[in-house]
C-alpha cells in the first residue's frame, strides 16, 4: 500500500512538472524579448519544472537501485546508507531551488490576485500561499538534519573506520552521486524537451494580436 502511494505521488508530481514545463515553454521565447519581471517569472517556472522532474527521477532510481544491490549481495547496512545519502542529497538539491523559485511565483500570484481580484487569481494565490508556507516549514524542519548527515558521510565522522568499511562507504558515496547526476540530467532534458515543443506550438504575440482583432471587431 505504501509503495502504491509513493508511485501515485510521483505520478502526480510528474504531471505537475509537465504542466509547469509546458506553461513556461509557451512563453519562453517571448519572455526573452519582453524581459523584466515577466522573464524572471518564466525562469522560476522553468526551475520548478526541472526540480520536479529531478525529484521524480531521483526517487525512482532510489526505489530501483537497492533491488539491484541486493541481487549483487551488497551488505544491507551499505544499502541503507546509500538510501539515506541519496534521499538527503536529492532533498537538498531539489528543495533549495523550489523554495527560492516558489517565493517569486508566490509573490507574483499575490500581486495578480490583488490587481485582478477574480476567483481564479485569488484561488491560485491561496494555493501558492499554502504550498510556499508548507515548503518553507518542511524544509526548515528537515534540511538541517539532512545537511548534517550529508556532511558527516562525505567528510567523515568521529568514529574510526576499518579499510573495508571505508571502501564500502566510498562505494555508497559514488553510487549516490551517480544517482543524483542521472536524476538532474533526466529532469533537465525532460523539462527542456517539453518546453521546446510548447514554444514551437504557441506564439504569445500572435495570440495577443488575434485577441485585439476580435475585440476591435466586437466593438464595431
Amino acid at each position: 500500500m505504501a509503495f502504491l502511494l509513493i508511485i501515485l505521488l510521483l505520478a502526480i508530481n510528474f504531471l505537475i512538472s509537465w504542466s509547469n514545463a509546458s506553461y513556461v515553454g509557451r512563453y519562453w521565447s517571448e519572455s526573452k524579448e519582453v524581459g523584466g519581471s515577466f522573464r524572471r517569472y518564466v525562469v522560476c517556472g522553468y526551475v520548478m519544472a526541472v526540480a520536479g522532474f529531478t525529484m521524480v527521477y531521483g526517487y525512482i532510481l532510489l526505489l530501483a537501485t537497492p533491488v539491484f544491490l541486493q541481487m549483487r549481495g551488497v551488505d544491507g547496512d551499505l544499502i541503507a546508507q546509500f538510501e539515506q545519502l541519496s534521499s538527503d542529497l536529492i532533498y537538498l538539491l531539489v528543495g533549495v531551488p523550489i523554495i527560492f523559485s516558489g517565493f517569486r511565483i508566490w509573490i507574483n500570484s499575490l500581486r495578480a490576485a490583488w490587481e485582478e481580484r477574480s476567483f481564479a487569481h485569488i484561488a491560485t494565490a491561496g494555493w501558492n500561499s499554502y504550498a510556499q508556507i508548507h515548503n518553507l516549514v518542511s524544509f526548515g524542519r528537515n534540511a538541517p538534519s539532512a545537511f548534517g548527515r550529508v556532511t558527516e558521510t562525505l567528510f567523515g565522522g568521529k568514529k574510526s573506520r576499518s579499510k573495508s568499511n571505508k571502501k564500502g562507504e566510498e562505494m555508497v558515496i559514488m553510487l549516490a552521486i551517480v544517482v543524483v547526476i542521472l536524476a538532474i540530467l533526466g529532469g533537465f532534458f525532460t523539462a527542456n524537451a517539453i518546453m521546446k515543443r510548447a514554444d514551437a506550438e504557441y506564439d504569445m504575440f500572435d495570440e495577443l494580436a488575434r485577441k485585439r482583432g476580435r475585440q476591435q471587431y466586437a466593438t464595431k
